[in-house]
């Protein structure tokens, strides 16, 4: 007892000085081993090799929560019991309905035992995940409590939700203007029939699309220790390289089949494509002074209008390059940020 407990001090002091390097190690192990399984199912049960995806989308998020809650296991008192169980209820009764609507049936899968478990794991990740906003840990809740900071200034909403269709519609307009011709609209169902359909996959992304499974990990943990150190724009690019990397399964599974080139080239191509987005995320997340909530419906926004509802072309990539090299001249993105704007917690101060 007295080994183990003198190595747990030594694990924390090894982790805070490595700490990037165990979140990204941490998360590409969880994702990467996961995404590895899907590939192997796919064939023989591909209801739960969809679901494994799921399950690796989170992997961000999941890393970040572990190492939170290694790097400052202090307990606090139970902050918000009722509110804690009213908000986790709330996102579970949203994942259950969700999931009973619109997920597949894990009775028709060729594995129905597995299918089931992993049916109920992505039905309670999500609400797990809110839960430990009211973590007694001080870590995990230092690093989710902004998961639950939904009183933020209108402005931010409008932002988060309308930016992503900003950038989109200017990038037609962009096209129109150079005489080029628009590409056809994604979707052609009637208004009644796409409101509805809207607001279902809005929340499908959200939980099952990446944002709640990586932000509170690429932005909660990495971002605020990338900052301490470097600007803001070279945070950006770093955490780009990494976060484009995080896809490269995805990439050899066929997933982007159609929208980026095959191989190596089309990696590539995601990890400059991604540096546009990271710099607007960045951008976002010290603007709203580190509201995940917030820069989850950013990413869901960006995820759901992208191809979805309005088509991706050149005049998008055009739009969201000018965007970017505006954001980084007006918000001086170069200069490293006052210690007291870091947004880093506490315990994190060691990168």
């Amino acid at each position: 007892m007295n080994a183990t407990a003198s190595t747990a001090p030594q694990l924390r002091l090894l982790l805070q000085r490595h700490a990037l390097l165990a979140f990204f190690g941490l998360t590409f192990a969880l994702s990467w081993s996961i995404w590895g399984l899907q590939s192997l199912l796919a064939d023989a049960d591909p209801i739960s090799a969809g679901w494994l995806g799921i399950v690796a989308a989170y992997g961000p998020t999941l890393a970040a929560i572990a190492l939170a809650g290694l790097l400052a296991p202090e307990q606090q008192a139970s902050a918000s019991p009722r509110r804690q169980r009213w908000l986790a209820g709330a996102v579970l009764a949203g994942t259950v309905w969700l999931n009973i609507t619109v997920v597949s049936n894990p009775l028709e899968s060729t594995r129905p035992a597995v299918a089931a478990l992993l049916w109920l794991v992505i039905t309670l990740l999500p609400a797990w995940i809110v839960w430990n906003v009211f973590s007694r840990r001080r870590g995990v809740r230092d690093l989710l409590r902004t998961l639950a900071a939904w009183r933020a200034p209108p402005i931010w909403y409008l932002v988060a939700l309308l930016l992503p269709v900003i950038i989109s519609l200017l990038g037609l307009a962009l096209l129109a203007l150079l005489g080029q011709p628009l590409p056809p609209w994604p979707r052609t169902e009637p208004m009644r029939e796409l409101l509805p359909l809207l607001v279902t996959t809005f929340v499908a992304t959200l939980l099952y699309g990446g944002p709640l499974g990586e932000e509170a990990g690429w932005r909660g943990f990495a971002l605020p220790r990338l900052q301490a150190h470097h600007s803001p724009l070279v945070a950006s690019l770093l955490l780009s390289v990494v976060w484009g990397l995080w896809h490269v399964p995805l990439h050899l599974q066929g997933v982007y089949h159609g929208i980026f080139p095959d191989g190596l080239p089309g990696i590539l191509l995601r990890i400059v494509i991604t540096i546009p987005t990271t710099v607007l995320f960045t951008w976002f997340f010290n603007r709203t002074k580190g509201n995940l909530w917030l820069v989850v419906l950013l990413h869901t926004a960006v995820n759901n209008t992208a191809g979805f509802w309005l088509p991706v072309t050149v005049g998008v990539y055009a739009a969201m390059f000018i965007m970017t090299v505006t954001l980084i001249i007006t918000d001086r993105m170069w200069r490293l940020r006052p210690p007291e704007h870091a947004t880093v917690h506490a315990y994190s101060h060691i990168t």
